[in-house]
């Protein structure tokens, strides 16, 4: 039966790659909550179609990860109930592939528990694969990514140029680039800024000679943060200004935001305090709109902080109790809960300890890498 049911389906006519992506538009325009009913219409177990969808969502990492959670969840769930879609290992293929992208949404979304549990499952579908090296390889990538975020940064200094070799051979170049931004991140984070500027500046110069516009956006985004924690705030400044219209370009949202920030600290320190506000709120828009809840709390406890050297104290309650909320009901930083507890029990006082809210906004720093 199962012989007769592929040797059936290898007759099947699939859509031609113009078809298959106004198909794919066609699905993802169609409400999540109808597309079940509407699967054969839909043609969604088309191989070429599941192809464009995920190259589809790849591209809304930066303006929309929350969109891309909810719609790889879908993909994967609907997979799972079909046992037979295309041929040979494409249906483990496209598997692997939802559960990636719903990791690496979720991974950005401060979700670092079920990231982890979306990249078992991609895992377990990409061994299965003809050309599980490369899957394997690019999976690699995003769970030594969640490692800079829980700060696993001498695991990172150690893994991050072997798997940048490792893309190197696989002639992976953009992956390649992207383990030398973690390579950076955990630099600065260990107090050595100075070779966290230089690794940025040699990827900035080969994603401008590979044409990856927006690695090449993202590092001179990141050298402005480096740049500011080593003091040099004119040059930090410079550039941010040459980063923000390449972001604006390229829709990233997501790195809009963080450089947003960034300029908010560098106004902060230059004694700018106005801009610094204006900033930060700017940050906290963008990071609201595409759900980031990780850097909408953190944004909130740095306006706080701002808004009381400022003489705000009333607005910058507000801030503080926009943001505890979302800690709590997230779990994010577990390591901050002593302070998390003592800028509760100020509040409470109606007289906010700076101490403490500096402390919890400290432990999300490493989110603007």
């Amino acid at each position: 039966m199962t012989a007769r049911l592929i040797s059936f389906r290898s007759r099947e006519r699939r859509l031609t790659i113009e078809d298959a992506s106004s198909a794919a538009q066609r699905a993802l325009a169609t409400p999540i909550q109808k597309r079940a009913v509407q699967s054969r219409e839909l043609r969604l177990d088309d191989p070429e179609l599941l192809l464009c969808l995920c190259e589809a969502l790849r591209s809304q990492f930066q303006s929309s990860p929350s969109t891309v959670r909810d719609e790889a969840e879908f993909f994967y769930g609907h997979l799972r109930s079909k046992p037979h879609v295309g041929l040979y290992d494409e249906r483990e293929f496209f598997l692997g592939e939802f559960a990636l992208l719903a990791g690496t949404a979720c991974r950005m979304l401060f979700r670092r528990d079920e990231a982890a549990r979306w990249f078992e499952r991609a895992e377990a579908r990409f061994v299965l694969t003809a050309n599980s090296a490369t899957n394997i390889a690019r999976l690699a990538y995003q769970r030594l990514a969640l490692r800079v975020e829980e700060r696993s940064l001498e695991e990172i200094l150690e893994l991050a140029p072997i798997w940048h070799e490792a893309f190197l051979r696989l002639e992976l170049s953009e992956d390649a680039l992207k383990c030398r931004f973690l390579e950076a991140a955990a630099l600065r984070e260990v107090n050595r800024t100075s070779e966290a500027i230089a690794v940025l500046v040699d990827v900035a110069q080969r994603a401008e000679a590979l044409g990856k516009v927006r690695l090449q956006a993202q590092a001179i985004g990141n050298l402005a943060q480096d740049h500011r924690v080593l003091g040099n705030l004119k040059e930090a400044l410079s550039q941010a200004k040459m980063a923000l219209p390449l972001l604006q370009q390229l829709n990233d949202r997501v790195s809009l935001a963080k450089l947003r920030w960034c300029v908010g600290d560098i106004c902060r320190e230059q004694g700018n305090t106005g801009e610094a506000i204006d900033a930060y709120r700017a940050a906290l828009r963008e990071s609201e709109e595409i759900g980031i809840r990780g850097d909408v709390a953190a944004i909130h406890l740095v306006l706080a902080d701002v808004l009381l050297d400022a003489g705000f104290d009333r607005q910058a309650e507000w801030e503080i109790r926009a943001a505890l909320p979302i800690i709590e009901e997230e779990k994010m930083v577990p390591e901050g809960y002593a302070a998390l507890a003592l800028l509760q029990e100020s509040l409470r006082r109606r007289k906010i300890d700076r101490q403490a809210l500096r402390n919890l906004h400290g432990y999300f720093e490493d989110e603007k890498s």
